[in-house]
């Protein structure tokens, strides 16, 4: 059952749905967003906390920060979703393509040997590569089908390509690493699989 909600001005639901849309916006893009929309709060954050209060209260999600390289990046999480294969990817991979998609967390994932680095950068076509290790019942035969399943997470902005990398996006050789929606959306996965708590980015929470 929903809890009970109140309804929120047209200028922070406006907010809501282009960060939605935006899938994890850049904060200096929420900035612009809400002195174009004439948000009636007096800064972003706090028109963060208004519409947290009602997007958690009615529907488990709430707009959350994650910092990374000093900057901030804004995204719409599921508080209620710990799965790596829930909601964040159930309705677009099936799980073939969600199995290749666990390879790629644990092969992007930062660990302690990586000092002053969010994350690993790794080639794409290492990441596809990532298909040989899948075992029944969830082989991927087709490296064009694991191509496909790299391009949809750097699509949706699970993965970005790297600071580092000097390809264009499209070469196979261009090192890609974990972008700030794989660790707003998934950062519980990332525990369990091991990423220790002094490696993992900044979060803020906008809650009052």
């Amino acid at each position: 059952m929903v809890a009970s909600t109140q309804p929120l001005a047209r200028e922070q639901q406006l907010l809501l749905q282009r960060i939605m849309a935006s899938h994890c916006i850049h904060h200096q893009d929420a900035q612009r967003m809400f002195k174009e929309l004439r948000v009636p709060n007096n800064s972003v954050e706090e028109a963060f906390e208004t519409i947290n209060r009602q997007l958690t209260k009615g529907f488990g999600l709430e707009i959350a920060t994650v910092v990374m390289d000093k900057t901030k990046y804004h995204a719409v999480i599921n508080i209620r979703n710990d799965e790596v294969a829930g909601n964040a990817f159930e309705a677009h991979y099936n799980p073939h393509e969600r199995a290749l998609v666990r390879k790629i967390l644990e092969k992007l994932a930062p660990n302690t040997d990586e000092e002053d680095q969010t994350s690993v950068a790794v080639a794409k076509k290492d990441l596809i590569n990532l298909r040989n290790e899948l075992e029944d019942p969830y082989k991927i035969t087709s490296v064009a089908h694991a191509q496909h399943v790299v391009e949809m997470m750097l699509d949706e902005q699970f993965l970005r390509v790297a600071t580092t990398s000097s390809q264009r996006r499209e070469s196979l050789q261009t090192l890609v690493e974990l972008a700030p929606r794989a660790y707003l959306e998934l950062s519980t996965y990332l525990s369990e699989i091991g990423v220790p708590t002094e490696v993992m980015p900044q979060f803020l929470f906008h809650r009052s």
